[in-house]
C-alpha cells in the first residue's frame, strides 16, 4: 500500500540505491574480466577437440556456469534501472511511496539464490581436479572434501526451495525477519559459504601434499636436478590457484560481519565473489594451457604399452668386421614406469577415467631403492 515518504526514507532510499550502483559497476569489471577468460579458455577446449570425456564435461559446466552469470549480469542491470526509476518516481510523488517490490524487483532474490550453483559446480570442478591430481594414497582425504560439497550442494537446492516458497507466499512485500523462511534462508547462506570454503582448503591441501611428494620424489631420483620441471609449476599454479580462491571466500564471510547502513558489506561482496566462482575452472584451464602442461593421456593412459625400445646388437665373435651377423639383444621395458611424460597439455588437469599418475610409480619406486 502507498503512504507519503519521509526525508529519511528518500534519504535511505537513496543511499541503497548506491550501493546498488557501485555493486554493479564493480560486478561489471569482474564480469568483463570473467567474459576474456571464457572466450579464451573455450577457443583452447575447442583447439583441443571434444572427443575426450573430460573436454566435455569441462565445456559443459563452463558454458552453463558462464550463461547463469550472464542472466544474472543482465537482471542486475534490469533491476537498478528499475530501483533508479521507483526512486525518481517516489522523489517526484512522495505521497506515492511504496517499500514494496514491483515486478521487476521481486525476482532479485530468486536470482541471487539461482547463482549459488555456480558454488557447487565449480567446486565440483576443483574436488574433480583434486581427485585427478592426488597420490592415490591422499585420495581417501578427499572423503572429506566430497561431503563437504554434497552438503553444499543440499544447502544450495535448499535456499532456491525457500526463495520459491517465499515469492510465491510473499511476492510484493518483505517477509517478517522472525519468519521461519528468513531464518532459514539467512542460516543456509552462511553454511554455503562455510561449508564451499572449507571444501576448497581440504581439496587445495591434498592437491598440496601431492605437490610436495612429487618434488621430493623428482629431487631423491636426481639429486642434481635444481630446477622446477613443467610438473611441478602446474602443481604449485594449481596450489596457488586455489589458496587465492580460498580467499576470496574467506572474504565473503569477513564482509558479512561489516554492517553498512543498509545490509553488510557481504551484499555487495556476494555478487561479484560468484562471478569468480564461475570463472575460477575456465581460469585454471587457460593458465594451464599457456604453461603448455598435463597431457591428458597422463591420466588416462599412464600404463599403455610403450614403443618397444630399439635393440642392442654386437658383433659375432670372430667374426669379420665386414660382416653383417650380429647378435641382438632386447631388453624389456620396465612395468614400474609411463612412457607417459609429466607436462605437454592441459586437458586432463580437470579429469580423467583412471586414478594412475607417473609420478605415483616414481615415488614408490624410490622408497624401494636401497
Amino acid at each position: 500500500m502507498a503512504s507519503s515518504a519521509t526525508a529519511a526514507q528518500i534519504a535511505g532510499e537513496g543511499l541503497s540505491l548506491i550501493y546498488d550502483v557501485v555493486g554493479m559497476v564493480v560486478q561489471a569489471f569482474f564480469y568483463g574480466v570473467y567474459t576474456v577468460v571464457i572466450v579464451l579458455s573455450t577457443r583452447t577446449l575447442l583447439k583441443r577437440g571434444l572427443k575426450t570425456r573430460a573436454n566435455k564435461v569441462m565445456f559443459i559446466f563452463t558454458m552453463f556456469m558462464y550463461f547463469l552469470s550472464s542472466a544474472y549480469w543482465v537482471y542486475s542491470i534490469a533491476d537498478v534501472v528499475d530501483r533508479i526509476q521507483d526512486y525518481v518516481d517516489d522523489v517526484q510523488n512522495p505521497l506515492n511511496y511504496t517499500a514494496n517490490h514491483d515486478s521487476v524487483t521481486k525476482w532479485s532474490p530468486l536470482f541471487n539464490a539461482l547463482l549459488l550453483i555456480n558454488y557447487t559446480l565449480s567446486d565440483s570442478v576443483v574436488v574433480w581436479r583434486a581427485w585427478v591430481l592426488s597420490l592415490r594414497s591422499h585420495r581417501k582425504y578427499l572423503c572429506i572434501t566430497i561431503g563437504f560439497l554434497i552438503l553444499t550442494a543440499i544447502a544450495v537446492i535448499a535456499i532456491i526451495i525457500f526463495r520459491i516458497i517465499a515469492l510465491m507466499v510473499a511476492p510484493y512485500t518483505q517477509l517478517p525477519s522472525g519468519s521461519y523462511l528468513t531464518q532459514g534462508i539467512n542460516i543456509l547462506q552462511t553454511a554455503v559459504m562455510v561449508l564451499s570454503l572449507l571444501s576448497n582448503l581440504s581439496a587445495t591441501a591434498v592437491v598440496g601434499a601431492t605437490a610436495w611428494h612429487h618434488r621430493k620424489a623428482i629431487q631423491a631420483a636426481f639429486a642434481d636436478n635444481k630446477k622446477y620441471t613443467k610438473a611441478d609449476q602446474i602443481l604449485s599454479l594449481v596450489v596457488e590457484s586455489g589458496a587465492l580462491y580460498c580467499i576470496s571466500g574467506l572474504t565473503v564471510l569477513v564482509c558479512s560481519l561489516i554492517r553498512l547502513p543498509h545490509g553488510t558489506l557481504g551484499d555487495l561482496y556476494t555478487p561479484v565473489n560468484v562471478q569468480i566462482a564461475g570463472a575460477y575452472p575456465a581460469m585454471v584451464l587457460l593458465l594451464v594451457s599457456l604453461q603448455r602442461s598435463f597431457n591428458e593421456t597422463t591420466f588416462l593412459n599412464t600404463f599403455e604399452a610403450s614403443v618397444p625400445s630399439r635393440p642392442m646388437q654386437f658383433a659375432g665373435a670372430g667374426s669379420n668386421p665386414q660382416s653383417h651377423s650380429a647378435v641382438s639383444i632386447q631388453f624389456a621395458r620396465n612395468p614400474n614406469f609411463s612412457r607417459t611424460e609429466l607436462g605437454s597439455q592441459p586437458d586432463a588437469i580437470m579429469g580423467s577415467d583412471t586414478d594412475h599418475i607417473a609420478y605415483d610409480n616414481l615415488g614408490e619406486k624410490i622408497k624401494g631403492r636401497p
